[in-house]
């Protein structure tokens, strides 16, 4: 219900695009949107995040996404903003490396 207010603009909080997964997807997509949406749960301001499973569809079709993960090779991932790789981290560390960039832009 929340998701549906979301996008008919009736509540504000963060919106999270997810890809359909394919061949391509590197990462556990369902258990990183699962811990995303959790932790942006109480984020009151309006927010696009995406998780994405793979770094060539990630950041480029996600691009319009205020913050972004998607899944990159050999247990790494990366974090964007803006279509814009901002840093790269072990697959383990992704949701943790989202949560200190959305607190440090919430924080500004």
């Amino acid at each position: 219900a929340k998701q549906i207010l979301l996008a008919l603009k009736k509540r504000q909080g963060c919106e999270i695009v997810s890809c359909p997964t394919c061949s391509r997807c590197n990462i556990n997509l369902a258990e990183i949107y699962d811990k995303v949406s959790e932790m942006v749960s109480d984020i009151p301001i309006p927010l696009k995040i995406a998780v994405m499973g793979c770094v060539v569809n990630g950041p480029g079709e996600a691009a319009d996404a205020d913050f972004g993960v998607a899944g990159g090779k050999n247990g790494k991932s990366v974090i964007f903003s803006h279509g814009k790789i901002c840093k790269t981290v072990p697959d383990d560390q992704i949701v943790g490396e989202l949560r200190k960039l959305l607190e440090e832009a919430i924080a500004k």
